[in-house]
């Protein structure tokens, strides 16, 4: 199903189909240094991450999403959100093929999440999580326009947390 759409990306449900594309973004090495613990998913891990992806969209009515670029149809990453482990929030998160980077993809698909977050889904709270060195997703969550909250640790990993309210998202 479409979440909804912007100039270029479409963000509709993760489904099994995404497997090969998932996979091989989920297996580069480069593209999951910055994400979760920093290791490289494997295929049977790739398919039980959609499966699980579903579920959770089944249960909460959002979910990390395919993301796929409208002009070639093919998946190029996901985006969406998540609950934080402890009751931290709720998490937008992002992640794309190395062949997309430095494209303005993040930034474009990250924002409008956001906005579809806060007028759709009624959140009140995001929260951005990133490496301190990830320069580039620095950039993508205070073009969202994230706020610096504080050092946190989570998935035994020291990461920046940034936030957003809703009463502070352009209406």
């Amino acid at each position: 199903m479409k979440i909804l759409e912007t100039e270029r990306l479409l963000l509709r449900d993760l489904e099994t189909g995404d497997l090969d594309a998932l996979a091989a973004i989920y297996g580069d090495p480069e593209v999951m240094k910055y994400i979760g613990n920093g290791k490289v998913f494997s295929r049977e891990q790739t398919k039980v991450s959609i499966e699980r992806w579903k579920a959770y969209q089944e249960k909460n009515g959002y979910s990390n999403w395919a993301v796929v670029d409208k002009a070639g149809g093919a998946l190029i990453g996901k985006c969406g959100f998540s609950e934080l482990p402890d009751n931290h929030g709720i998490e937008i998160s992002y992640l794309f093929a190395k062949n997309c980077w430095g494209k303005g993809i993040a930034s474009e698909i990250s924002i409008a999440a956001l906005d579809y977050g806060f007028k759709v889904l009624n959140l009140e709270k995001v929260i951005g999580l990133v490496y301190p060195q990830n320069a580039a997703s620095i950039r993508v969550i205070e073009k969202m326009g994230m706020k610096f909250d504080k050092e946190a640790e989570f998935w035994g990993v020291k990461l920046l947390m940034y936030s957003k309210k809703s009463n502070e998202f352009r209406k």
